[in-house]
């Protein structure tokens, strides 16, 4: 995912009443207004998610991203559809003119506040930086679901992805920026979350491996190595990289690698 910028107040989750609209896409579509949800029809709900992730675009595209099966005049029909069943419901949440379309500034969004706090944490890698505040911990490590689940369109698809690796490299970067803290419990919790995301991602297993090392359980790093070895071999027949051997070998005799 590019870098979105930030909106002013965005909330990955609120902790409590919050005003205006809020557009969830993790875990699942919802618009919420003043804390009450918001009925909409599945083209409509479409419209809204294409805009919250590509922002403005000309009609004519949108129309073609949503309805790629249709020919343009068709497609620009069920736009109009779709766009007068925003209104209807939610009129607040549209920013349009007569060729572009954009999703309102003032509507929060989930996945812009994932984006925003995966970046900060990023940035912030490093011995000599402080650690970022306990709101951003928090925010990394409970984001709920992937980006819209049981949605497949090809638009929809690559967004996930991106999403989904953006949040693993912060949590990666998270355990780091812990360690350095030397807050090892808490990086092995971050890097556990990551491997959960991307369970084949050798970055992530070593994020494990350097936590349960640095807090000197030595054990739990040599049963996680062997765990994540073992699923290697089953799923995809290869062995871990040779960093993550590094890692564990002065600690395990007999690994071959």
């Amino acid at each position: 995912m590019t870098r979105i910028p930030s909106q002013r107040g965005a909330r990955l989750r609120p902790d409590g009443p919050e005003g205006g609209y809020q557009l969830t896409l993790l875990g699942g579509f919802s618009l919420r207004h003043d804390g009450v949800e918001i009925e909409l029809a599945p083209s409509a709900q479409r419209l809204l998610a294409f805009l919250a992730l590509h922002r403005r675009h000309p009609r004519g595209y949108v129309a073609s991203m949503l309805w790629p099966e249709y020919p343009q005049e068709q497609a620009l029909a069920s736009l109009r559809t779709a766009l007068w069943r925003v209104r209807t419901r939610a009129a607040g949440t549209l920013s349009s003119t007569r060729h572009d379309l954009d999703l309102d500034l003032d509507v929060l969004v989930d996945v812009h506040r994932l984006a925003e706090v995966a970046n900060n944490v990023i940035d912030s890698v490093g011995e000599d930086r402080p650690l970022v505040d306990a709101y951003t911990v928090r925010g990394i490590l409970t984001a709920p679901g992937e980006l819209l689940p049981g949605w497949y369109d090809d638009w929809v698809l690559t967004e996930r992805e991106q999403t989904r690796l953006l949040h693993v490299r912060a949590l990666e970067a998270l355990a780091d920026q812990l360690l350095n803290h030397h807050r090892p419990s808490s990086a092995v919790h971050a890097a556990l979350t990551a491997t959960t995301l991307e369970p084949f991602r050798d970055s992530a297993h070593a994020a494990v491996l350097r936590a349960y090392l640095s807090e000197g359980n030595t054990t739990e790093a040599i049963r996680h190595f062997q765990h994540y070895r073992s699923m290697l071999h089953r799923e995809l027949g290869v062995e871990p990289s040779p960093a993550l051997y590094k890692l564990v070998r002065p600690h395990l005799s007999g690994i071959v690698g």
